[in-house]
């Protein structure tokens, strides 16, 4: 990665580049699913993109057609379980408020279907099983807060009346 950068900047060909994150999770470095190849735009020239202001999950915006670098970026996605489930949660609440504020239309069916199916497109389509459990547990976790961040909506909405 550190070599495909270094060309990029000496001869860019693109504003923006995106870099395979290759997360690691429960000791092991996921090759499958939603961990790997997880593509995210990390480097771009100032003038042609900028951070978003979403509070979860930043990312860059403004940038088109961007490239792709060779080699990956190594994201320790975990600290232990615990903690890793602790920011799960945070991050579902921060979205579930963001998605109210915006007025974002969400019912039962958003609690039900997305969980189930981002199971079956990173555990089966992405092949995720072939991870083993922490590849089994990384998408059942995303999954499950998938859900859990819509059934957030649907309660922050009941109390506001």
């Amino acid at each position: 990665l550190q070599q495909s950068i270094i060309a990029a900047l000496i001869n860019p060909r693109h504003q923006a580049y995106l870099l395979a994150r290759r997360n690691r999770f429960m000791g092991r470095w996921l090759t499958h699913g939603e961990g790997y190849p997880d593509w995210i735009l990390r480097l771009f020239h100032r003038d042609h993109g900028r951070w978003d202001p979403s509070p979860v999950h930043e990312k860059v915006i403004g940038v088109d057609n961007p490239g792709r670098l060779q080699g990956d970026l190594l994201h320790e996605s975990e600290q232990g379980i615990e903690l890793y489930l602790e920011k799960q949660n945070r991050y579902s609440t921060t979205q579930a408020k963001a998605m109210v504020a915006s007025d974002r239309k969400v019912g039962a069916r958003h609690v039900v279907i997305n969980p189930l199916l981002r199971f079956g497109k990173f555990y089966f389509l992405r092949l995720g099983l072939l991870d083993g459990l922490p590849g089994f547990v990384h998408i059942v976790t995303g999954a499950f807060f998938t859900g859990i961040k819509y059934a957030k909506v649907l309660a922050l909405r009941r109390r506001q009346g």
